[in-house]
Protein backbone atom coordinates (compact mmCIF):
# COMPACT_ATOMS: atom_id res chain seq x y z
CA UNK A 1 0.00 0.00 0.00
CA UNK A 2 2.79 2.44 0.92
CA UNK A 3 4.36 1.88 -2.49
CA UNK A 4 1.25 3.35 -4.08
CA UNK A 5 1.52 6.64 -2.19
CA UNK A 6 2.11 9.20 -4.96
CA UNK A 7 1.86 12.95 -4.92
CA UNK A 8 -0.41 14.35 -7.60
CA UNK A 9 2.38 16.67 -8.73
CA UNK A 10 4.21 13.60 -10.04
CA UNK A 11 1.24 12.03 -11.78
CA UNK A 12 0.39 12.45 -15.43
CA UNK A 13 -3.22 12.48 -16.55
CA UNK A 14 -2.95 9.21 -18.41
CA UNK A 15 -4.44 5.76 -18.04
CA UNK A 16 -1.50 4.41 -16.07
CA UNK A 17 -1.81 7.12 -13.44
CA UNK A 18 -5.55 6.53 -13.18
CA UNK A 19 -5.00 2.82 -12.61
CA UNK A 20 -2.48 3.56 -9.87
CA UNK A 21 -4.93 5.91 -8.12
CA UNK A 22 -7.67 3.28 -8.31
CA UNK A 23 -5.30 0.62 -6.96
CA UNK A 24 -4.29 2.92 -4.11
CA UNK A 25 -7.86 3.43 -2.89
CA UNK A 26 -8.71 -0.22 -3.50
CA UNK A 27 -5.84 -1.18 -1.19
CA UNK A 28 -7.20 1.12 1.53
CA UNK A 29 -10.63 -0.51 1.26
CA UNK A 30 -9.09 -3.99 1.27
CA UNK A 31 -7.17 -3.14 4.46
CA UNK A 32 -10.41 -2.09 6.20
CA UNK A 33 -8.93 1.28 7.20
CA UNK A 34 -10.80 3.60 9.53
CA UNK A 35 -12.14 7.02 8.57
CA UNK A 36 -9.15 8.88 10.12
CA UNK A 37 -6.70 6.67 8.20
CA UNK A 38 -8.63 7.16 4.95
CA UNK A 39 -8.56 10.93 5.42
CA UNK A 40 -4.84 10.92 6.24
CA UNK A 41 -3.97 8.73 3.25
CA UNK A 42 -6.00 10.92 0.87
CA UNK A 43 -4.43 14.13 2.17
CA UNK A 44 -0.96 12.63 1.66
CA UNK A 45 -1.87 11.58 -1.86
CA UNK A 46 -3.38 14.91 -2.93
CA UNK A 47 -1.04 17.15 -0.90
CA UNK A 48 -4.00 19.39 -0.12
CA UNK A 49 -6.66 19.47 2.65
CA UNK A 50 -9.45 16.94 2.27
CA UNK A 51 -12.60 16.42 4.28
CA UNK A 52 -15.45 14.06 5.10
CA UNK A 53 -18.96 14.75 6.34
CA UNK A 54 -20.45 11.88 8.35
CA UNK A 55 -24.20 12.33 7.99
CA UNK A 56 -24.91 10.04 10.97
CA UNK A 57 -23.13 12.36 13.38
CA UNK A 58 -23.35 15.62 11.44
CA UNK A 59 -19.59 15.99 12.00
CA UNK A 60 -17.44 17.36 9.19
CA UNK A 61 -13.70 16.65 9.55
CA UNK A 62 -10.87 18.23 7.57
CA UNK A 63 -7.41 16.62 7.34
CA UNK A 64 -4.31 18.49 6.19
CA UNK A 65 -1.30 16.85 4.49
CA UNK A 66 0.85 17.70 7.52
CA UNK A 67 -1.46 15.75 9.83
CA UNK A 68 -3.49 18.63 11.33
CA UNK A 69 -7.13 17.77 11.92
CA UNK A 70 -9.94 20.26 12.44
CA UNK A 71 -13.71 20.14 12.48
CA UNK A 72 -15.73 22.50 10.33
CA UNK A 73 -19.36 23.46 9.89
CA UNK A 74 -21.05 20.84 7.74
CA UNK A 75 -22.25 23.57 5.38
CA UNK A 76 -18.72 24.98 5.00
CA UNK A 77 -17.21 22.61 2.47
CA UNK A 78 -15.05 24.62 0.05
CA UNK A 79 -13.55 23.13 -3.07
CA UNK A 80 -14.67 20.09 -5.05
CA UNK A 81 -17.41 18.16 -3.24
CA UNK A 82 -18.78 14.68 -3.93
CA UNK A 83 -21.96 13.49 -2.20
CA UNK A 84 -21.93 9.90 -0.96
CA UNK A 85 -24.56 7.32 -1.80
CA UNK A 86 -27.38 6.36 0.56
CA UNK A 87 -27.20 9.70 2.33
CA UNK A 88 -24.00 8.71 4.15
CA UNK A 89 -22.49 12.20 3.82
CA UNK A 90 -19.96 13.78 1.50
CA UNK A 91 -16.22 14.13 0.79
CA UNK A 92 -14.30 17.07 -0.61
CA UNK A 93 -10.88 18.41 -1.64
CA UNK A 94 -9.60 21.94 -1.02
CA UNK A 95 -6.93 22.55 -3.65
CA UNK A 96 -5.78 26.13 -4.13
CA UNK A 97 -5.26 27.39 -7.64
CA UNK A 98 -5.76 25.33 -10.78
CA UNK A 99 -7.23 21.86 -10.23
CA UNK A 100 -4.88 18.99 -10.98
CA UNK A 101 -5.68 16.74 -13.90
CA UNK A 102 -6.22 13.72 -11.62
CA UNK A 103 -8.42 15.50 -9.07
CA UNK A 104 -11.66 14.20 -10.53
CA UNK A 105 -10.72 10.53 -10.40
CA UNK A 106 -9.14 10.94 -6.96
CA UNK A 107 -12.35 12.50 -5.64
CA UNK A 108 -14.38 9.72 -7.22
CA UNK A 109 -12.28 6.95 -5.63
CA UNK A 110 -12.11 8.83 -2.31
CA UNK A 111 -15.92 8.93 -2.25
CA UNK A 112 -16.21 5.23 -3.12
CA UNK A 113 -13.77 4.28 -0.34
CA UNK A 114 -15.60 6.52 2.14
CA UNK A 115 -18.93 4.87 1.29
CA UNK A 116 -17.52 1.40 1.95
CA UNK A 117 -15.86 2.51 5.20
CA UNK A 118 -19.03 4.12 6.58
CA UNK A 119 -21.31 1.31 5.39
CA UNK A 120 -19.17 -1.26 7.16
CA UNK A 121 -19.89 0.39 10.50
CA UNK A 122 -23.62 0.29 9.75
CA UNK A 123 -23.39 -3.38 8.73
CA UNK A 124 -21.63 -4.26 11.99
CA UNK A 125 -24.50 -2.80 13.98
CA UNK A 126 -27.17 -4.50 11.87
CA UNK A 127 -25.45 -7.86 12.31
CA UNK A 128 -25.38 -7.33 16.06
CA UNK A 129 -21.59 -7.34 16.15
CA UNK A 130 -21.27 -5.15 19.21
CA UNK A 131 -17.69 -6.23 19.98
CA UNK A 132 -16.12 -4.48 17.00
CA UNK A 133 -18.02 -1.28 17.71
CA UNK A 134 -17.28 -1.39 21.44
CA UNK A 135 -13.58 -1.81 20.75
CA UNK A 136 -13.71 1.06 18.26
CA UNK A 137 -15.45 3.33 20.78
CA UNK A 138 -12.94 2.53 23.55
CA UNK A 139 -9.76 2.81 21.50
CA UNK A 140 -7.61 5.86 22.20
CA UNK A 141 -6.66 5.85 18.49
CA UNK A 142 -10.25 6.37 17.29
CA UNK A 143 -11.09 9.80 15.92
CA UNK A 144 -13.85 11.89 17.45
CA UNK A 145 -16.28 11.52 14.56
CA UNK A 146 -15.66 7.78 14.26
CA UNK A 147 -16.16 7.31 18.02
CA UNK A 148 -19.43 9.25 17.88
CA UNK A 149 -20.66 7.07 15.02
CA UNK A 150 -19.73 3.87 16.88
CA UNK A 151 -21.54 5.05 20.01
CA UNK A 152 -24.67 5.97 18.05
CA UNK A 153 -24.68 2.57 16.36
CA UNK A 154 -24.39 0.99 19.81
CA UNK A 155 -27.41 2.99 20.95
CA UNK A 156 -25.56 5.61 23.03
CA UNK A 157 -25.81 9.37 22.72
CA UNK A 158 -22.19 10.62 22.44
CA UNK A 159 -23.06 13.52 24.77
CA UNK A 160 -24.46 11.24 27.49
CA UNK A 161 -22.16 10.31 30.41
CA UNK A 162 -20.88 6.75 30.10
CA UNK A 163 -18.87 4.41 32.30
CA UNK A 164 -16.50 1.68 31.19
CA UNK A 165 -16.01 -1.52 33.17
CA UNK A 166 -13.07 -3.90 32.91
CA UNK A 167 -13.87 -7.45 34.06
CA UNK A 168 -11.11 -10.01 34.54
CA UNK A 169 -11.59 -13.17 32.50
CA UNK A 170 -11.89 -16.07 32.70
CA UNK A 171 -14.38 -15.58 35.51
CA UNK A 172 -17.07 -18.06 36.47
CA UNK A 173 -19.63 -15.40 37.30
CA UNK A 174 -18.18 -12.26 35.75
CA UNK A 175 -20.14 -12.41 32.53
CA UNK A 176 -23.40 -12.69 34.46
CA UNK A 177 -22.95 -9.02 35.30
CA UNK A 178 -23.87 -7.97 31.75
CA UNK A 179 -27.30 -9.66 31.51
CA UNK A 180 -27.87 -8.75 35.15
CA UNK A 181 -27.35 -5.06 34.45
CA UNK A 182 -29.61 -5.28 31.41
CA UNK A 183 -32.31 -6.90 33.51
CA UNK A 184 -32.06 -3.93 35.88
CA UNK A 185 -32.80 -1.59 32.97
CA UNK A 186 -29.25 -0.45 32.19
CA UNK A 187 -28.23 0.07 28.57
CA UNK A 188 -25.14 -2.14 28.27
CA UNK A 189 -22.79 -3.19 25.47
CA UNK A 190 -19.83 -5.55 25.93
CA UNK A 191 -16.83 -6.98 24.10
CA UNK A 192 -13.83 -9.18 24.84
CA UNK A 193 -10.61 -7.16 24.50
CA UNK A 194 -7.51 -9.21 25.17
CA UNK A 195 -7.86 -10.92 28.54
CA UNK A 196 -10.50 -8.45 29.72
CA UNK A 197 -14.25 -8.12 29.23
CA UNK A 198 -15.01 -4.50 28.31
CA UNK A 199 -18.45 -3.19 29.25
CA UNK A 200 -20.08 0.14 28.40
CA UNK A 201 -22.93 1.36 30.63
CA UNK A 202 -25.01 4.47 30.02
CA UNK A 203 -26.25 5.16 33.54
CA UNK A 204 -24.96 5.25 37.10
CA UNK A 205 -24.00 1.80 38.32
CA UNK A 206 -25.50 0.16 41.39
CA UNK A 207 -23.35 -1.62 43.94
CA UNK A 208 -21.90 -4.60 42.10
CA UNK A 209 -21.59 -8.10 43.56
CA UNK A 210 -18.05 -9.30 44.29
CA UNK A 211 -18.42 -12.43 42.18
CA UNK A 212 -15.77 -11.26 39.72
CA UNK A 213 -12.86 -8.84 39.71
CA UNK A 214 -14.13 -5.60 38.20
CA UNK A 215 -12.50 -2.22 37.59
CA UNK A 216 -14.91 0.69 37.13
CA UNK A 217 -13.84 3.75 35.17
CA UNK A 218 -14.96 7.33 35.84
CA UNK A 219 -18.27 8.60 34.47
CA UNK A 220 -17.41 10.79 31.46
CA UNK A 221 -19.09 12.11 28.30
CA UNK A 222 -19.16 9.61 25.47
CA UNK A 223 -16.52 11.57 23.58
CA UNK A 224 -14.10 10.73 26.43
CA UNK A 225 -15.11 7.12 26.99
CA UNK A 226 -11.61 5.94 26.06
CA UNK A 227 -10.39 7.71 29.22
CA UNK A 228 -12.99 5.86 31.27
CA UNK A 229 -11.75 2.58 29.78
CA UNK A 230 -8.17 3.46 30.74
CA UNK A 231 -9.35 4.21 34.28
CA UNK A 232 -11.30 0.95 34.43
CA UNK A 233 -8.26 -1.10 33.42
CA UNK A 234 -6.14 0.72 35.99
CA UNK A 235 -8.72 0.04 38.70
CA UNK A 236 -8.83 -3.64 37.71
CA UNK A 237 -5.12 -3.93 38.44
CA UNK A 238 -5.77 -2.92 42.05
CA UNK A 239 -8.37 -5.64 42.61
CA UNK A 240 -7.59 -8.67 44.76
CA UNK A 241 -9.16 -11.51 46.77
CA UNK A 242 -10.69 -9.05 49.24
CA UNK A 243 -11.06 -6.04 46.91
CA UNK A 244 -13.02 -7.60 44.06
CA UNK A 245 -14.61 -4.38 42.79
CA UNK A 246 -12.52 -1.21 42.61
CA UNK A 247 -13.58 2.19 41.26
CA UNK A 248 -10.99 4.42 39.64
CA UNK A 249 -12.46 7.43 41.44
CA UNK A 250 -11.63 5.80 44.79
CA UNK A 251 -7.97 5.15 43.98
CA UNK A 252 -6.85 8.75 44.37
CA UNK A 253 -3.05 9.07 44.31
CA UNK A 254 -2.69 5.28 44.16
CA UNK A 255 -3.58 5.44 40.46
CA UNK A 256 -0.20 7.04 39.77
CA UNK A 257 1.58 3.84 40.81
CA UNK A 258 0.03 1.99 37.88
CA UNK A 259 2.62 3.71 35.68
CA UNK A 260 5.57 2.54 37.78
CA UNK A 261 7.51 -0.25 36.00
CA UNK A 262 6.99 -3.69 37.49
CA UNK A 263 10.75 -4.16 37.92
CA UNK A 264 10.93 -1.04 40.08
CA UNK A 265 8.05 -2.25 42.26
CA UNK A 266 9.65 -5.67 42.64
CA UNK A 267 12.82 -4.09 44.06
CA UNK A 268 11.00 -2.39 46.96
CA UNK A 269 11.79 -4.04 50.30
CA UNK A 270 8.24 -3.49 51.61
CA UNK A 271 6.77 -5.25 48.59
CA UNK A 272 9.13 -8.22 48.88
CA UNK A 273 8.36 -8.55 52.60
CA UNK A 274 4.60 -8.28 52.01
CA UNK A 275 4.73 -10.98 49.33
CA UNK A 276 6.57 -13.31 51.73
CA UNK A 277 3.76 -12.96 54.28
CA UNK A 278 1.44 -15.14 52.22
CA UNK A 279 -2.29 -14.79 51.82
CA UNK A 280 -3.23 -15.27 55.48
CA UNK A 281 -0.73 -12.69 56.72
CA UNK A 282 -1.69 -10.15 54.07
CA UNK A 283 -5.38 -10.60 54.92
CA UNK A 284 -4.63 -9.79 58.55
CA UNK A 285 -2.62 -6.69 57.62
CA UNK A 286 -5.31 -5.53 55.21
CA UNK A 287 -8.03 -5.93 57.85
CA UNK A 288 -5.99 -3.95 60.36
CA UNK A 289 -5.34 -1.17 57.83
CA UNK A 290 -9.05 -0.99 57.01
CA UNK A 291 -10.40 -1.19 60.57
CA UNK A 292 -7.68 0.63 62.53
CA UNK A 293 -7.67 -1.74 65.52
CA UNK A 294 -6.83 -5.39 66.23
CA UNK A 295 -10.24 -6.10 67.78
CA UNK A 296 -12.25 -4.74 64.85
CA UNK A 297 -9.94 -6.50 62.38
CA UNK A 298 -10.43 -9.76 64.28
CA UNK A 299 -14.19 -9.37 64.02
CA UNK A 300 -13.97 -8.87 60.24
CA UNK A 301 -11.88 -12.03 59.84
CA UNK A 302 -13.97 -13.98 62.39
CA UNK A 303 -10.95 -14.52 64.67
CA UNK A 304 -10.41 -14.20 68.39
CA UNK A 305 -8.58 -10.93 69.08
CA UNK A 306 -5.65 -12.77 70.64
CA UNK A 307 -5.21 -14.86 67.48
CA UNK A 308 -5.35 -11.71 65.43
CA UNK A 309 -2.74 -10.08 67.64
CA UNK A 310 -0.41 -13.02 67.03
CA UNK A 311 -0.81 -12.69 63.27
CA UNK A 312 -0.13 -8.96 63.38
CA UNK A 313 2.96 -9.50 65.51
CA UNK A 314 4.30 -12.00 62.98
CA UNK A 315 3.55 -9.57 60.16
CA UNK A 316 5.36 -6.72 61.92
CA UNK A 317 8.38 -8.95 62.44
CA UNK A 318 8.44 -9.88 58.73
CA UNK A 319 7.82 -6.32 57.51
CA UNK A 320 10.31 -4.70 59.85
CA UNK A 321 8.04 -1.88 61.02
CA UNK A 322 5.15 -1.35 63.42
CA UNK A 323 1.50 -1.36 62.41
CA UNK A 324 0.39 0.26 65.66
CA UNK A 325 0.26 3.80 64.26
CA UNK A 326 -1.28 5.39 61.18
CA UNK A 327 2.10 5.91 59.48
CA UNK A 328 2.90 2.20 59.65
CA UNK A 329 -0.55 1.21 58.44
CA UNK A 330 -0.32 3.67 55.52
CA UNK A 331 3.03 2.13 54.56
CA UNK A 332 1.51 -1.34 54.72
CA UNK A 333 -1.56 -0.26 52.74
CA UNK A 334 0.67 1.02 49.93
CA UNK A 335 2.72 -2.18 49.95
CA UNK A 336 -0.47 -4.25 49.68
CA UNK A 337 -1.63 -2.17 46.70
CA UNK A 338 1.73 -2.63 44.95
CA UNK A 339 1.60 -6.38 45.56
CA UNK A 340 -1.77 -6.45 43.75
CA UNK A 341 -0.31 -4.46 40.87
CA UNK A 342 2.51 -6.99 40.61
CA UNK A 343 0.09 -9.91 40.73
CA UNK A 344 -2.27 -8.51 38.09
CA UNK A 345 0.31 -7.09 35.70
CA UNK A 346 -0.81 -5.17 32.64
CA UNK A 347 -4.54 -5.64 32.10
CA UNK A 348 -6.49 -5.38 28.85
Amino acid sequence: MQGLLLRLSTLDTDAESAVRVIAYFDSLVRDHVSVPVLLSATAHLTQCPVGLLDAATGRATRRHPGGQVDHVDHNDRPGAVRELAAGLGAVWMEREGTPHGMDEIVLERFAAAAEVTLERAVALAREGRDPALVELALSAETGEAERARALRLLGFDPATPLQALAIAVPADKGFALVPGLRTMGHHVRAARIGDTEAVLVASALPRLPDSARVGIGPELPGSRVAESWTGARTALRFTGPQDRVVRWTELGALALYADVPDAAIAELADVRSMERLGGEGRAAVRALCAEGSVRRAATVLHLHHSSMAVRIARAESALGFSLADSAGRLRAHLALALVRLRANGETG
